[in-house]
């Protein structure tokens, strides 16, 4: 997802909540980034922390 387009995101979203449902990378002028962002709301993300949420939504599916 695009950077800008993320920034536009977040001002339209605003503070609702969000369970971040799919998340893809940033790029910037053409270059991707080592962050994601949720593509519902824009909230960004670390490697690790997304690689914690797919952990954590692989463990509740299991239950």
């Amino acid at each position: 997802m695009e950077y800008y387009a993320i920034q536009k995101l977040k001002d339209v979203w605003g503070k609702k909540p969000c369970d971040h449902p799919k998340l893809e990378k940033i790029y910037y002028t053409g270059a991707f980034l080592t962050v994601y962002c949720c593509t519902q709301c824009g909230e960004e993300f670390t490697i690790a922390q997304k690689m914690e949420m797919e952990e954590t939504r692989k463990e509740v599916k299991t239950l």
